[in-house]
């Protein structure tokens, strides 16, 4: 049986302050976007590599 798989969120403006001390600047709108695609593609690599249902 598989359980619920949980990752961290990282808050918004910790997302956003990172991207500014390398040298860009994001919109909150920005941030949310980028951090739903990292947090989406995470569950994949987690389900695909690590979850023993599938194997």
């Amino acid at each position: 049986m598989s359980k619920a798989k949980e990752i961290k969120k990282i808050p918004i403006e910790e997302v956003i302050e990172y991207f500014r001390s390398e040298g860009m600047e994001l919109t909150k709108e920005e941030a949310e976007l980028i951090m739903e695609f990292l947090y989406n593609l995470t569950l994949m690599v987690i389900k695909k590599y690590f979850d023993t249902d599938q194997k």
